[in-house]
């Protein structure tokens, strides 16, 4: 089979084609997560109030942050995992 993986492609496409191959799927997952937050405060301002959303609005960087350490540790290890 001729199967094209991640590893091959670092080292022969040229770095802007890569960045946008491998940063566009994150980036759409970041604003999807941006969007329901969205949508949450709208839900949670109608129904609980303003005190509800205050908590949102302190919980939400504190989760985005959890979040992006998570993928670090995630994608860091699944390449010491499956390296080569």
């Amino acid at each position: 089979m001729n199967k094209k993986n991640n590893s091959s492609k670092l080292g022969s496409e040229p770095i802007g084609k890569l960045l946008r191959d491998l940063s566009i799927p994150a980036m759409i997952g970041m604003f999807v997560m941006a969007l329901y937050n969205v949508v949450d405060v709208i839900f949670i301002s109608y129904g609980v109030g303003i005190e509800a959303v205050a908590g949102l609005t302190i919980a939400f960087p504190v989760m985005m942050i959890i979040m992006a350490v998570s993928a670090a540790v995630g994608i860091g290890g699944a390449l010491l995992f499956l390296g080569d």
